[in-house]
């Protein structure tokens, strides 16, 4: 049974030692790859920090005046928790997607 998609995305091909990457065959698509990667990097960050910011102010905005319920508590938790796991892979994830790029062999070379 064949696979014709096993490897297709890979560095080496196993059967013939070629290389078959994709991003080797096509640096147009490396570079736009890169730069979406990038752009979703730096927006999704800033965006991600300006939520738990504005979190975090509103918490102390209402726990000073204490006129507030604390039945949005939890849903303030959430969103944060939410920005906060997402500027996790905005920060870390996606930099390191783009560095796997640029390393794979002959990525930009071609």
């Amino acid at each position: 049974m064949e696979f014709p998609l096993v490897g297709v995305i890979g560095t080496n091909s196993s059967e013939t030692g070629e290389d078959i990457s994709l991003y080797s065959r096509t640096p147009v698509v490396a570079a736009l790859y890169i730069g979406v990667l990038g752009v979703a990097a730096v927006v999704g960050t800033f965006g991600n920090l300006v939520v738990v910011i504005t979190v975090i102010m509103k918490y102390l905005i209402s726990w000073r005046h204490r006129a507030e319920t604390t039945s949005n508590d939890a849903g303030r938790a959430f969103i944060a928790n939410l920005a906060v796991s997402d500027m996790i892979v905005t920060a870390v994830i996606n930099p390191l997607a783009i560095a796997g790029v640029c390393v794979s062999s002959h990525s930009l070379s071609h």
